[in-house]
């Protein structure tokens, strides 16, 4: 078929803006437990918002990450184990590691498929795995940055481009005793890289406030190349008080440097602002959410501006101490869970007009955490992740016969191109092999793997290179 100059200037432009092709989410995966002896996967359509409970049994003190093609589930107090689910093997469990009798992992973030790391909350040391093998690859000693009980509570994790940001709670009885802190690691060297060139020593990020105790999310940029990259992650602070709030982590363009350091800009806005500690922050396309609880633990979902640092309307406000996460895909609908008792399931908004959408859509069990099909945040500008991968538009597309798919790498290297339909099987294989650096041209003729055409519908074509996952719908007509 012809080549288009559509397809090509769409990469193009993906590759100016450095942007991840990966950031496209597809379906998502929700975790839902009694929090007693049950925990669960489901599985969200997010094009239908079809939900497919019970996939997958895990603990029921789970939380998850996506990571190329496969669900990470870290089983908690005392599971102490990741569990590796393959959605493409029927859900499988394929693996399942333990980090240590009492070790209370936390999260999970990777630097390449063979090298992740793992939060402990029962030990002054950030655990280095093989995420393929399980095997334990080594730690990095953060006890120099702990409380005075010698453990610094790492938590939540975010990997940007070859950093790694690790959030110390610093707690004591999990009571607060000391202002929280950002450890940053060069996952190149796995050690702990300098975030303030300028002071002497090796320097983490102070934050505004007490107990970082949310996800790491990251704003869109203003645009243009050569901007700093913000993280928000959410204070708690001391809960049942307004002495936190959302702090804003900014990291200069250049990654730091000599003399730029990574370092907190304060508040984004205030827990006194929002009405309540910080339970989850996510950042919107047009502005960003958090879920707070008030004074009586009532949580609500609330939309703010960073600008001002006020609350721009309160989306959804069910009553009690029911609402553990949200999350964005890439539709731009932002799911809820809504982790009551008595009116459990998901909640979808529009991110573009904070109006309800739909729900509850059931999970069987109480939802507490959904994540969706992509991998972790995107790099700094300039650093596409560290991936050096772009995926440009299928053309045409919708299709009737065949369409072309134009894929970037920044160096050569083994490359997976396949097409999937929306229940993750693969279709056909379009490339399984090394592939050279700079733009190579496939097509699809519509046909599966046994040479019959596939049936109308949407179909993804998914890239899986240089450590990173790019993904694009394709309608077949």
């Amino acid at each position: 078929m012809p080549r288009t100059a559509t397809a090509f200037a769409a990469l193009a432009a993906l590759l100016a803006l450095s942007a991840p092709a990966a950031a496209a989410a597809r379906r998502g995966f929700v975790l839902a437990t009694d929090y007693v002896s049950s925990g669960t996967v489901g599985v969200v359509d997010p094009a239908t918002r079809a939900v497919t409970p019970d996939v997958a049994i895990v603990s029921p003190d789970p939380v998850a990450r996506w990571y190329r093609g496969l669900l990470y589930v870290v089983n908690r107090f005392g599971y102490d184990n990741v569990q590796v689910i393959d959605p493409a093997q029927g859900f499988a469990t394929v693996r399942q590691f333990s980090v240590g009798n009492g070790a209370n992992p936390q999260d999970i973030a990777f630097a390449s498929p063979t090298k992740a790391y793992v939060s402990l909350l029962g030990s002054s040391d950030l655990l280095v795995v093989d995420p393929s093998t399980g095997a334990t690859l080594g730690g990095i000693p953060l006890a120099a940055w702990a409380d005075a009980d010698g453990n610094p509570e790492a938590a939540h994790l975010a990997a940007v481009g070859d950093l790694l940001f690790v959030a110390l709670g610093r707690l004591t009885n999990f009571v607060p005793a000391d202002t929280g802190l950002v450890v940053v690691v060069d996952m190149r060297a796995d050690t702990v890289y300098d975030a303030d060139p300028g002071t002497p020593g090796t320097q983490a990020v102070r934050l505004a406030g007490l107990n970082p105790g949310t996800d790491f999310a990251r704003p869109a940029p203003a645009g243009g190349t050569g901007e700093d990259v913000h993280l928000y992650i959410g204070c708690t602070g001391r809960w049942g008080v307004l002495d936190g709030g959302v702090d804003d982590i900014v990291v200069p363009a250049s990654g730091g440097g000599t003399s730029a350091a990574i370092r907190s800009a304060g508040f984004a806005i205030t827990e006194a602002a929002l009405g309540g500690d910080v339970v989850d922050v996510v950042a919107g396309p047009a502005h960003p959410y958090a879920i707070v609880s008030d004074a009586a633990y009532n949580t609500e979902l609330v939309g703010w501006d960073p600008g001002s640092g006020t609350v721009l309307d309160t989306l959804y406000a069910p009553g009690g101490y029911s609402l553990p996460s949200a999350a964005l895909d890439d539709r731009g609908e932002l799911y809820v869970c809504n982790s009551s008792f008595s009116a459990p399931g998901l909640f979808v908004f529009s991110a573009a007009g904070d109006t309800t959408l739909a729900g509850p859509l059931a999970t069987g069990l109480p939802p507490i955490q959904i994540v969706f099909e992509q991998d972790s945040l995107a790099g700094p500008p300039g650093d596409p992740g560290g991936a050096g991968l772009a995926l440009a538009p299928p053309a045409p597309n919708p299709a009737r016969s065949a369409t072309h798919l134009a894929v970037s790498l920044a160096g050569a290297g083994p490359a997976r191109v396949e097409v999937l339909d929306l229940a993750g099987r693969r279709v056909r294989a379009l490339a399984a092999g090394p592939l050279p650096a700079g733009i190579t041209e496939l097509d699809w003729d519509l046909r599966d793997s046994g040479g019959r055409r596939v049936a109308a519908g949407l179909y993804l074509v998914r890239v899986v290179a240089a450590g990173a996952t790019a993904t694009r719908r394709i309608v077949v007509l």
